[in-house]
């Protein structure tokens, strides 16, 4: 019997982490599994790859059983593809499980005639006990007979029951979890894709617009077993581990003993990002992560909203000043990666009150600000007071608010460009420089200054059509020319983040300040001994030549690095020399190291 799992996920470097736990699961649990092995095949492919070339592999598969994992941003197009299917092999028996079929079974069962079985909730042991059935069905004729099994003590499915739909119980969660199979035991499959990881299931939050919120408790993985996976992680000098737990620090305990090892055994190469609530940080947090690699460590937390009505609206009621001590705590120390998310179209906060959230979260300075923007999701709370907030949504995926009684649609709208621009000139981090002597100059608030950028991009007809990095600096400096003085320093800083950034090439606006003998002296820097292990270690011994594959010098005519440092208040026009150093750089906190520099003389 041949059984495939497959998904679509959004991109290629994305892997599915539950179709692979499904599948480990039943090689070590299903009774069958002897006979099955052979032909448990697990296939991801991506919602922009060409729906035929897909739909022509899966009929040359023609596998028995399908087990599909459906989200948010795949199922439109899996239904799409499956109702193809069925019209070409009549025989496979088709289950989708997964978030975004899980809370309305019996509708999708009664609207898509393709579907033959949801899984609804975990997957591990409802679709080892679903295909040990099928296979017995399947020794006789084919598995289509798996129509008229008998379901009926199985569960965690709704199914197709001849003309009658079934929806069973729900499972209770798996425990301890130990009893999963650890995932990667062959990496090949996951090459050049991300790797997500989970320690934990489970929320301790009922937030009223999350999914979590119907669930109830955490459940953890013994350290013990996450110290060994971790180690398989370690050993094999992967470039990231996301941790999929929806709140990592949940559990004091758990969460320090993890991080310490990390710690304790960074092998100086992998990075590990958590979700992570702010205001669970304590002084044995900020203590322990001190001792962290620059850039081991990012760490995701969601603000959501500052504003104290709206938080316990959502059923969120964390107090923000604690938040923000927590996370400008995190941030001083220079060491981890902080991404804070902020959700527009919550209740009672308008576009004004959204404002002031984004400017409270952002004058923290945060390394990324993500603007997200509601989504009515079917099983969460939130979905049961839309009438009373006034909610209007797509009834398509991604389910988005369109507006509420307190914001308006052409406001969303507003905010959809402010992220546009907030995630080219400030998220990317190649303008880092320059976007904080803007904010300076500007002296309004940061939401003033990024929707004057909104303006001028509407008015030149830059905002809906896609952009290159390089045609980004290009844009700034026309912006900047037509609403700002001083156009040569303008000019140097543009030129500093360009080269801070690891850009290459010129950009048409560069000034090029012209040094006698500049590519030999140069050389010369390089050689010494003591500008190599002043400018990074590795460099030592090396030959000038090979250091300059990862290094870069620029000329500027005003003086950029103490400009920075004096927090954009000390301006000097000089002719000077920096070397930028991508070999040591930390890409989640820096693109490069830089340093001023004085070239011999010759």
């Amino acid at each position: 019997m041949k059984t495939l799992f497959m998904t679509l996920n959004s991109k290629y470097i994305h892997s599915n982490l539950a179709i692979h736990s499904i599948s480990k699961y039943i090689k070590r649990y299903c009774t069958h599994y002897d006979a099955l092995h052979d032909d448990v095949l697990v296939k991801e492919y991506t919602i922009n790859q060409s729906q035929d070339d897909i739909l022509r592999e899966l009929i040359e598969i023609d596998a028995d059983v399908i087990v599909c994992s459906s989200y948010i941003w795949n199922i439109e197009a899996l239904i799409i593809l499956f109702s193809n299917y069925r019209k070409l092999n009549h025989n496979s028996y088709i289950i989708f499980g997964g978030p975004e079929v899980s809370y309305d079974a019996k509708d999708k069962l009664e609207k898509q005639a393709f579907l033959d079985m949801i899984a609804m909730g975990e997957g591990e042991r409802t679709i080892t006990q679903v295909l040990d059935l099928i296979y017995e069905q399947f020794k006789n004729s084919n598995p289509r007979n798996a129509l008229t099994a008998n379901f009926s003590h199985v569960s965690g499915v709704a199914y197709r029951a001849g003309d009658l739909i079934s929806v069973n119980s729900k499972r209770i969660p798996i425990e301890p979890l130990d009893e999963i199979p650890f995932v990667y035991d062959d990496f090949t499959p996951f090459e050049n894709r991300i790797l997500y990881y989970e320690s934990s299931r489970g929320c301790p939050y009922s937030c009223s617009y999350c999914l979590s919120a119907a669930e109830k408790g955490v459940r953890f993985y013994s350290l013990e077993r996450v110290f060994n996976d971790l180690n398989v992680f370690l050993e094999k000098k992967v470039s990231q581990v996301k941790f999929v737990d929806r709140t990592f620090n949940v559990d004091k305990e758990h969460a320090l003993s993890i991080l310490r090892y990390l710690i304790e055994h960074d092998n100086g190469i992998t990075n590990f990002h958590f979700e992570m609530t702010a205001t669970l940080f304590d002084e044995d947090y900020f203590k322990l992560l001190l001792n962290a690699r620059e850039g081991l460590f990012q760490f995701e937390i969601g603000v959501q909203s500052t504003y104290k009505e709206t938080m316990i609206a959502i059923n969120r009621p964390i107090a923000f000043d604690k938040l923000k001590i927590n996370c400008m705590r995190l941030l001083k120390m220079g060491n981890i990666h902080i991404h804070l998310d902020l959700i527009a179209g919550l209740p009672h906060e308008g576009y004004e009150r959204f404002l002031r959230s984004f400017d409270d979260v952002f004058e923290m300075n945060p390394h990324a600000l993500q603007l997200g923007f509601l989504k009515i999701l079917k099983g969460t709370p939130i979905m049961a007071t839309q009438e009373k907030h006034g909610y209007e949504f797509r009834k398509q995926t991604p389910y988005e608010v369109l507006y509420n009684r307190y914001i308006r649609f052409e406001d969303l709208t507003k905010l959809k460009n402010l992220e546009t621009v907030l995630e080219y000139y400030y998220n990317s981090g190649k303008f880092k420089h320059s976007i904080q002597y803007l904010l300076k100059t500007e002296k309004g608030t940061p939401s003033d200054f990024f929707l004057k950028l909104c303006d001028y991009f509407k008015a030149h007809d830059l905002m809906y059509i896609a952009h290159s990095t390089a045609n980004l600096y290009d844009i700034l400096y026309e912006f900047y020319q037509e609403n700002y003085e001083n156009h040569a320093l303008f000019n140097d800083l543009l030129k500093f983040d360009y080269y801070y950034a690891h850009m290459k090439g010129l950009r048409p606006f560069f000034v090029m300040s012209e040094i006698p003998q500049f590519n030999t002296r140069r050389l010369h820097y390089l050689k010494a001994l003591e500008h190599q292990e002043l400018i990074n270690p590795f460099y030592v011994g090396m030959q000038s030549k090979q250091i300059l594959k990862t290094v870069e010098f620029i000329t500027l005519n005003y003086d950029i690095i103490a400009l920075i440092q004096s927090q954009y208040e000390f301006i000097e026009a000089k002719l000077n020399v920096v070397l930028f150093d991508y070999q040591r750089a930390n890409h989640a906190i820096e693109p490069s190291k830089y340093f001023k520099v004085e070239l011999p003389v010759i």
